[in-house]
């Protein structure tokens, strides 16, 4: 047990101990939603166009409403945000059961579920984000407690799709949304009995909320190497997450299959995404985030290219298994450099600002990248998608020893 301390110093945390499980549970059902949601809008349409329009009004909420989100809950209690997140999660989950089950779950239904799902998540994800931190007592857990987090995410990113195409083939997509819903019921009582928050610094008086807004924005801007960052982030997010809506077709059209295909395919997505917690949380440094985003960014950019020329099943799902490590590499690293190079008091804003990047620009591609693909196709979509992010890298390289030059002095100074 004391060589798993050590490896993951975040364990031996209690309250972040009873988070992980519960998140773990929780979000393995919120990925099979995700999976028979997808499928289901598929199944009803046949058109990539118009699962975009799910996936863009599921996430998109978080460019309108996140920086909001971020300066409210650091003037509220997170544990009680939490809390309420998460039960009106489940609510949906519920929604979609009752709804599915009795027939009625047409694609106007589903738009506005989805919109709902997304105003929550909205608060929900940044919530999540800036509490971890604050359920571990040193700075040393910081990233493990980041990587564990995120890995969580991502076995449930593995399990969840993989379990909810045979039960979509077995049952139906109602079952899916059943199971989604019971497994709110553990984050729930997680929250309420077990985890216990440490109380948060505020350096200063709080200004209105636009105000803090503000503030944060020019925090980001400051940091040379976080506003570089944040520019890679943003165009490698947007054109990198073009896979969630191009599998269901490349499953159908390209491969030949059918929902557990799909399934499959998400699945190795969340296999290379845990193989990327555990590398950040096991090896990657501070100093060296710029040089790792290079590595991760390009790897990412090669598995699509590779997928968008393949035909065959077992190449497919090796470019899905580098696509997860890349992305989620990529993110957790800088998720990481976002919690401890930020206080107490901005820690939100900043992450608020990174899960917009992450999480909200992802759809507004998705949009677009649905309506191409109906258009020239998915294999070539994806491939415009690939030479975007190459783009994005080179440009990045241009400032690339001012950056760690940059990085390295804000660190000295933290240390």
């Amino acid at each position: 047990m004391n060589r798993i301390y050590k490896l993951f110093p975040a364990l031996a945390h209690k309250a972040f101990f009873y988070f992980i499980i519960g998140q773990t549970i929780s979000m393995l059902g919120l990925w099979m939603q995700r999976l028979a949601m997808s499928w289901l809008v598929f199944r009803l349409t046949g058109s990539a166009f118009l699962l975009g329009i799910v996936e863009f009004v599921s996430l998109a909420p978080i460019l309108v409403l996140g920086l909001m989100a971020g300066a409210w809950l650091e003037r509220h209690d997170l544990r009680r945000a939490l809390i309420t997140t998460q039960v009106l999660c489940m609510f949906e989950a519920v929604l979609l059961t009752v709804s599915t089950f009795t027939g009625i779950a047409g694609y106007p239904l589903l738009v506005t579920l989805s919109l709902g799902l997304g105003i929550i998540s909205a608060f929900d994800m940044t919530a999540r984000q800036s509490s971890v931190s604050l359920m571990v007592s040193d700075q040393a857990a910081v990233k493990s407690a980041v990587a564990l987090n995120s890995m969580a995410f991502n076995i449930s990113k593995l399990v969840g799709p993989s379990i909810a195409g045979f039960v979509i083939y077995l049952w139906g997509e109602g079952v899916c949304f059943l199971i989604s819903s019971i497994t709110y019921v553990p984050i729930i009582c997680m929250l309420l009995f077990r985890v216990r928050l440490r109380e948060r610094v505020a350096s200063h008086e709080k200004k209105s909320m636009f105000g803090d807004i503000a503030e944060g924005i020019r925090h980001v801007q400051s940091e040379f190497f976080l506003n570089h960052i944040f520019r890679l982030l943003a165009v490698f997010c947007t054109f990198s997450m073009c896979y969630s809506v191009l599998f269901p077709m490349f499953s159908t059209e390209i491969l030949k299959g059918g929902s557990q295909t799909l399934g499959w395919l998400f699945g190795a997505v969340g296999a290379g995404a845990f193989v990327g917690g555990i590398v950040v949380s096991v090896h990657v440094r501070l100093r060296h985030v710029p040089t790792f985003v290079v590595r991760t960014t390009g790897v990412t950019t090669l598995a699509l290219i590779v997928f968008s020329f393949s035909s065959s099943l077992y190449i497919s799902l090796a470019a899905a298994f580098f696509i997860g490590y890349g992305i989620t590499a990529t993110n957790i690293s800088v998720n990481t450099l976002c919690q401890t190079t930020s206080s107490d008091d901005c820690r939100s804003r900043v992450l608020s600002l990174y899960i917009m990047i992450t999480s909200g620009l992802g759809p507004v591609g998705g949009l677009a990248f649905g309506a191409l693909a109906d258009f020239m196709g998915a294999p070539h979509t994806m491939l415009f998608c690939a030479v975007i992010i190459g783009l994005a890298i080179l440009l990045f390289l241009r400032h690339f020893r001012a950056i760690r030059h940059s990085l390295s002095q804000t660190l000295t100074h933290l240390s």
